[in-house]
């Protein structure tokens, strides 16, 4: 009878096992929370565009379900929000589709549509997105990151273009509309990795072109270290026009894009406080580079009635 309880008990903790929740890290394989995250990304943009042809009101339609999602899955440390910075010396910057902020610096304006001014020293990355990429498109996001990047120098902490106390820039394309390789050619042409690197990531590869209709990819220049360039193409077999100055291209495939960029953004926004390693009174010291008292003086105010 004890043997027929022990083996009806172990059953049952069998079947509770069975039945369970798990989620489970696996290597190589979709995300299927941030699968679904970026299908309500996607749907957000294709209903904007079945109900305007308005580039603006497509864009904006695009930035703001990313910045939701951001919103809801980073840590409090940081924060998403589209708008400017400006630097010490008073620039400002081009519009920014999405900036992720070092949330113990405040704003200095915050408008009704949700984007802000934000003080350089609080930007941690920056993101441009592109609802539809072409390959001609590259030209300009490049250009965009080389006037981008040199406000970025202002800041003496910033001056090394891959050093991780400098904001990381990276560019997120929802779909692209010509093939995957016109897409790497434009973007290894216009690219400039030694002085003003960006990543491309794709959430959506073209379906006719691949057989998974939710894969996409990441384009990144990988620095070379540790080895001589013309030994590290050889031991790879790189050819010459994968290799741009000290650094080797690298077109990655994944299953969620999202996911990815969401786990490098978490990652490397930890480095980059790691290394700028900012104590509280160093924070206070960059607040008064950008902020100023508002004191007048009484004589000048008398003077203004008369």
């Amino acid at each position: 009878m004890q043997t027929a309880q022990r083996t009806n008990t172990k059953t049952l903790a069998e079947q509770h096992e069975s039945s369970s929740l798990k989620y489970r890290k696996e290597h190589g394989a979709k995300n299927p929370v941030i699968l679904q995250e970026e299908k309500s990304i996607l749907l957000a943009v294709d209903r904007a565009l079945s109900s305007s042809s308005n580039s603006q009101t497509i864009g904006r339609n695009g930035e703001l379900p990313l910045l939701d999602f951001f919103n809801r899955y980073l840590p409090p440390t940081f924060k998403a929000l589209s708008g400017h910075f400006i630097t010490e010396n008073g620039d400002i910057s081009p519009q920014l589709d999405v900036m992720i902020l070092d949330v113990r610096y405040p704003l200095l304006a915050e408008n009704l549509d949700g984007s802000v001014l934000a003080m350089l020293h609080s930007v941690i990355q920056i993101i441009e997105i592109k609802t539809n990429l072409r390959s001609s498109d590259l030209k300009k996001i490049c250009s965009d990151v080389i006037k981008t990047k040199d406000l970025i120098s202002q800041v003496n902490d910033f001056k090394k273009v891959n050093d991780f106390k400098t904001p990381v820039v990276s560019c997120l394309a929802y779909r692209i509309r010509n093939k995957l390789d016109s897409i790497i050619n434009s973007y290894q042409k216009y690219s400039d990795p030694e002085n003003y690197h960006f990543d491309l990531s794709i959430l959506r590869l073209d379906d006719k072109e691949f057989n998974d209709s939710d894969a996409g990819c990441d384009i990144h220049y990988e620095p070379i270290t540790g080895i001589e360039i013309q030994d590290f193409k050889e031991k790879y077999d790189i050819s010459e026009n994968e290799i741009s100055g000290s650094f080797f291209l690298t077109v990655r495939p994944c299953y969620t894009a999202l996911s990815d960029l969401y786990y490098q953004i978490v990652q490397n926004s930890y480095y980059i406080l790691g290394e700028r390693n900012y104590s509280f009174t160093e924070i206070g010291e960059h607040i008064m580079e950008y902020m100023e008292w508002s004191t007048a003086s009484w004589e000048d105010l008398y003077s203004a009635n008369k």
